[in-house]
């Protein structure tokens, strides 16, 4: 059969079906807006009466749902929705008799109930017409309590045929209440999300061995970074606190935006350091990251100065783009920048001109500081609840690659993790350190009392919360050093084996403590072999500087105080990374599976001078069986792929 031929028999088909159903039809032409994306037809493992369903918006524009209906067809209930549904966000409707889903906002509540064997589900517009319908449990396990969702891809105007069964682990069940799930689609395999407080979700965003998972424990993976604090900060009722290193995702931006203008307080503390010339990969970054920062501080009505602007703050000013007026369009900027002052200003010894987005960390004769040191960190707060952190920047580069990789979620960017909890007391020691960068906490920055870097108060002691009965130490840098914490943690805890995947390595002298764990001797190609076990992966293989080579046993030509290149006699199994891009991850796990405790370190900070001493950062130090055996098998894809052989 032709090609021509194949073309028309298809499009008779299409036009038979048209002609015989006309429901279908008008889907088609695009009125499908909303979908009826989830149902919990059979409850949750708390009550078979706690049926919910779950309305998403599939389209680019927010809706309003007044006068809008959800009714079943044969009397068993009718619910009369209010309010609006945005772009990419969902609607939830819970049964009456339990309004509560853990940790996801419930729009509206419903009575009466529908007929368990043969639904009639219907939900229509303000003007009566169809927008969606259910004609059947068509998927759904009441044994697990596993819901029916629509298969992804969600896109306006398409009729949704297929339906499946969640697959995704929450506190309740299975199911997705209050996120998209479209593991179908973007290959990620999600297994467990969790909703209520003392939750802890961790993300890996390349593929895992999964098979050295422990019971029940099964790692999320090759999952889709963005999605997920996305997915959290949709829900984002009262404030959103970010610092952020780099950002040049358009998602991300279009968030802040869209919270900031429903009356959010959306506070974002930005780096300001721009990278080398000579880097014409990360110089277009910094343009791109600049243009985006200019359209937070415009906010939602694109004026600076009004209510709706996302309020931001760096450690040392940063000026708009204005060298391309055509790509300044493009992002949805005027041509030119002139409703933000053209100043002149000094910072560190020199006077620099140009239009200044928002205000930066003064000093006390009221000039501005320098963009030497790096605001390195990457954490979110939402509402003082949730606290999500992670080894990735909000970049192309770190989660998608390229942008064609992320209009189509294609996930090669480099490889990160990333954590959420859902802890009050952990939100409020991220919301200290937010608020000492901020100058107070205030919803607009002081400059004058902002501190970053080497000027921030100096701690004593760590902060330690418990989480859901694990215990997190959490440290910032400057202010309690993070690399001495860690050597501690190795001296003191590490009874059986060490695992690390880390992006630059350059601390001698933790590299000298796992010397001695590993051969007892630290002197230069000394020692006899132990029990212990270390496996890594690291970049920067090559560089002098780096723990990598000491390790291996080359000799480098340079050295210096920090790193005398004191060479390991025996060679333990650390590979250079083989990744679709970089490794970017900061972590180690530590006596994961044995009869010792697991620990895990993770965060911001790489092990250097630099995250030590000058750059802001944070880590945490989890102590957990189950999160540790998370990383693992996260670590060992990593190490197969590099070359290592697990035994």
């Amino acid at each position: 059969m032709s090609f021509l031929h194949r073309y028309r028999v298809a499009g008779l088909i299409v036009l038979l079906l048209w002609v015989a159903n006309p429901a279908a039809a008008q889907l088609f032409k695009g009125h499908h807006r909303v979908i009826i994306h989830e149902v919990a037809w059979m409850g949750t493992s708390a009550s078979t009466n706690q049926i919910w369903m779950e309305l998403y918006n599939p389209g680019s524009e927010t809706l309003s749902l007044e006068g809008w209906r959800l009714f079943d067809r044969d009397g068993e209930f009718e619910l009369a929705l209010s309010g609006q549904i945005a772009p990419g966000d969902s609607y939830l409707l819970v049964h009456e008799d339990h309004p509560e889903i853990p940790g996801v906002p419930v729009h509206a509540t419903f009575s009466g109930s529908w007929r368990a064997k043969h639904p009639n589900l219907h939900l229509h517009d303000e003007n009566g017409k169809l927008v969606d319908r259910v004609d059947h449990w068509h998927k759904g396990d009441a044994g697990t309590f596993a819901t029916m969702q629509r298969s992804y891809p969600y896109r306006a105007g398409y009729q949704y045929r297929a339906w499946e069964t969640s697959r995704i682990r929450y506190d309740r069940g299975y199911g997705s209440p209050g996120f998209r799930d479209r593991s179908a689609a973007t290959r990620q395999w999600l297994q467990a999300v969790y909703h209520a407080p003392d939750s802890i979700n961790v993300y890996f965003n390349q593929p895992a061995q999964t098979k050295y998972a422990s019971p029940n424990n099964t790692a999320n993976h090759r999952v889709n970074l963005e999605e997920r604090f996305l997915s959290r900060m949709r829900q984002a009722t009262q404030s959103v606190d970010i610092a952020i290193y780099e950002l040049n995702l358009p998602d991300l931006t279009d968030m802040l935006i869209r919270k900031a203008a429903e009356g959010v307080r959306v506070r974002a503390i930005v780096d300001a350091k721009s990278p080398n010339p000579d880097d014409p990969e990360r110089w277009e970054r910094w343009e791109r990251s600049r243009m985006m920062l200019e359209r937070l501080a415009r906010g939602a009505d694109g004026i600076p100065g009004t209510d709706d602007d996302v309020i931001l703050l760096s450690n040392s000013p940063i000026f708009a783009f204005t060298e391309d007026r055509d790509r300044r369009r493009a992002m949805g900027l005027p041509a030119r920048p002139n409703d933000f002052s053209n100043v002149t200003v000094t910072v560190g010894n020199n006077e620099v001109r140009g239009h200044m987005l928002f205000d930066a960390a003064r000093n006390p004769a009221g000039n501005y500081y320098n963009p030497g040191a790096q605001m390195h960190n990457k954490f979110i707060i939402i509402d003082d609840a949730w606290v999500w952190t992670a080894s990735m920047n909000f970049t192309l580069t770190d989660l998608y690659g390229e942008e064609k990789d992320r209009l189509r979620s294609r996930l090669n960017g480099n490889s990160n993790n990333g954590l959420e909890i859902h802890s009050r007391a952990l939100a409020e020691i991220y919301r200290s350190e937010f608020e000492q960068m901020w100058g107070g906490a205030q919803a607009h920055p002081e400059p004058d009392a902002a501190r970053f870097s080497s000027r921030k108060a100096q701690r004593e002691d760590p902060h330690q919360v418990n989480v859901g009965g694990t215990r997190m130490d959490v440290y910032f840098s400057p202010g309690y050093n993070v690399i001495p914490a860690i050597r501690d943690t190795v001296e003191q805890f590490a009874r059986e084996k060490i695992y690390f995947a880390v992006f630059a390595w350059s601390d001698y002298e933790l590299e000298r403590i796992m010397k001695v764990k590993w051969e007892g001797d630290d002197g230069d190609l000394k020692g006899r072999r132990t029990g212990f076990m270390i496996r890594g992966v690291t970049e920067f293989w090559d560089d002098w500087w780096s723990a990598a080579a000491n390790m291996t046993g080359r000799t480098t030509r340079e050295s210096s105080a920090n790193n005398p290149n004191i060479r390991w006699r025996h060679t333990p199994p650390v590979f250079r990374p083989r990744e679709a891009r970089r490794l970017h991850h900061k972590y180690m796990i530590i006596d994961a599976d044995t009869v010792h405790q697991p620990i895990v370190i993770t965060g911001s900070a790489n092990w250097s001078n630099n995250a030590n001493h000058i750059n802001d950062e944070n880590t945490l130090i989890i102590f957990c069986d189950r999160i540790a055996n998370q990383f693992v098998q996260d670590f060992y894809g990593i190490y197969k792929r590099a070359g290592g052989q697990i035994k």
